[in-house]
């Protein structure tokens, strides 16, 4: 998917101003053998032209669709400082450069990610790292909320979770930032355990282990041990903060020589959420250990993200005040959870990802809404699940025919499977109906629905369900107000 263009300067760009002759030196790591260039400065770095390049050092990656080195006279049209391709492309770049240093190496996502990691080492933050099957985003959003309050941090835009993402991340920071907080997403083996190796957290987050990625990781059990990469990470002076309601919660607690605390609703929770209740309008109060906390969004998930963030908080340093206000005041990012006022609907836009876990709290979350007339389900593919994806999408179309919704519309091929299961409930809605055409679907619930009714929309994200709300907005007739 191509980034939209307010989204670009994110994910292709980072803040780091450094020394060439230190970047020159970062990058022996990586196989750079050149010599040192002449005194000067990047302010930046940059993996995307359409993001900008002033005065950048621009990183030649190739990717499936593309590759940087066919960019690199682009990158030097658009001011880049310096660049950085592969070998191979030396002699091409250098004369496309002219006086510009030229920095080669024999890969240059290993460049980039040994760039980051000594710029990680040279800026020295207490990094938090965080994954799971869910709740990344939001509890890294919930974290830097809080921690915002007291100290200089940096934290993941957006899910820029991956192999390069990450390393942008930390590039990102300016260099007076005491703490970083990121995000590590994986759908292969040792891949947390590669980007923990860059990051070199202090603070280890697992949110949950759950059903995502099975076609890489084979079983829950494969899920586990991708989480616990992470946890094997930190060292002996660091904490891990780890999920006591999930049955892996001693598997995780052994794949560390750190200390750990766990937080959840068991009984054994180091740090035990109680009594929970209804907020007015939306959300909970709760209690984690002697904290009083608030989240104002719907969805129970909230909860166990909001106490992950609180124990994380508190290892920190961060106050009871602090570690209030920063869950009730972090805003709900894109496309996990946002309301929308669409000419009297009401959108529940979770559309950035799915997988089993998630759209059963996304489902929990959207029957919380008070004043609605009905209820309508419109929902993607699962993807990355492999032999149990139909399976899987059995049991989501049981959840969802059994939901009490008026409508079930699914898009995509897998998710048939979930439309049939539905209409086999003994209850199921009078509308279950299957797609291929987001325009269709748009149109054809355009004309069932009427003011005061609300829509979920979910899938994963391959799924690129952001498409349907626009075509729902484009059927309507009407421009989506944020609510919340």
């Amino acid at each position: 998917m191509r980034a939209r263009p307010e989204e670009r300067s994110r994910a292709g760009r980072s803040n780091i101003r450094a020394d060439l002759r230190w970047v020159a030196e970062a990058l022996r790591a990586a196989g750079y053998r050149g010599k040192e260039p002449a005194a000067g400065e990047i302010m930046g770095v940059s993996t995307d032209t359409r993001g900008g390049c002033e005065r950048r050092l621009f990183v030649a990656l190739k990717g499936d669709s593309a590759d940087g080195h066919d960019y690199l006279a682009d990158a030097v049209a658009r001011g880049a400082a310096a660049l950085l391709v592969s070998s191979k492309h030396a002699g091409a770049a250098q004369k496309l450069a002219g006086p510009l240093p030229v920095f080669a190496v024999p890969d240059t996502l290993v460049a980039l990610q040994a760039l980051a990691s000594a710029y990680r080492r040279l800026v020295n933050p207490r990094v938090i790292a965080v994954t799971g099957s869910t709740g990344k985003t939001g509890t890294k959003d919930f974290i830097a909320s809080i921690l915002a309050r007291r100290y200089r941090v940096h934290a993941t835009p957006g899910n820029m979770n991956n192999h390069i993402g990450l390393p942008l991340t930390l590039l990102g920071m300016e260099g007076s930032e005491d703490i970083c907080v990121t995000e590590m997403g994986a759908n292969h083996k040792k891949e947390i355990a590669m980007l923990a190796e860059i990051a070199g957290p202090d603070v280890g987050v697992v949110t949950n282990v759950g059903e995502a990625h099975l076609e890489f990781f084979g079983s829950l059990a494969g899920v586990a041990s991708a989480k616990a990469e992470l946890l094997e990470a930190l060292p002996e002076t660091g904490t891990a903060v780890l999920p006591a309601d999930d049955e892996f919660i001693e598997f995780l607690r052994g794949r560390t020589k750190a200390h750990s605390l766990s937080f959840g609703f068991s009984e054994n929770a180091d740090r035990r959420i109680t009594a929970l209740e209804r907020r007015e309008g939306a959300g909970y109060r709760f209690k984690v250990g002697d904290l009083s906390l608030e989240v104002a969004r719907f969805g129970m998930h909230h909860v166990l993200n909001a106490a992950a963030a609180a124990v994380v908080a508190s290892v920190v340093g961060a106050d009871s005040a602090d570690i209030a206000a920063g869950i009730l005041g972090a805003e709900v990012p894109a496309g996990r959870g946002v309301l929308f006022d669409l000419g009297g609907i009401i959108v529940f836009d979770d559309s950035y990802n799915s997988n089993p876990a998630s759209l059963k709290a996304s489902v929990g979350a959207f029957m919380e809404i008070p004043d609605v007339s009905r209820r309508w389900l419109v929902l993607g593919d699962m993807l990355e699940l492999g032999e149990s994806s139909e399976r899987l999408h059995r049991e989501a179309g049981i959840l969802c025919g059994r939901a009490r919704v008026d409508g079930i519309l699914t898009i995509g091929t897998a998710s048939v499977e979930l439309s049939r299961a539905a209409a086999e409930q003994r209850k199921s809605p009078e509308h279950i109906t299957h797609f291929l055409d987001a325009g269709a679907l748009a149109r054809y619930l355009n004309e069932l629905w009427a003011p005061g009714d609300a829509v979920l929309i979910k899938g994963s994200h391959g799924m690129h369900m952001e498409r349907i709300l626009d075509a729902i907005e484009a059927a309507r007739g009407v421009t989506r107000r944020r609510v919340n």
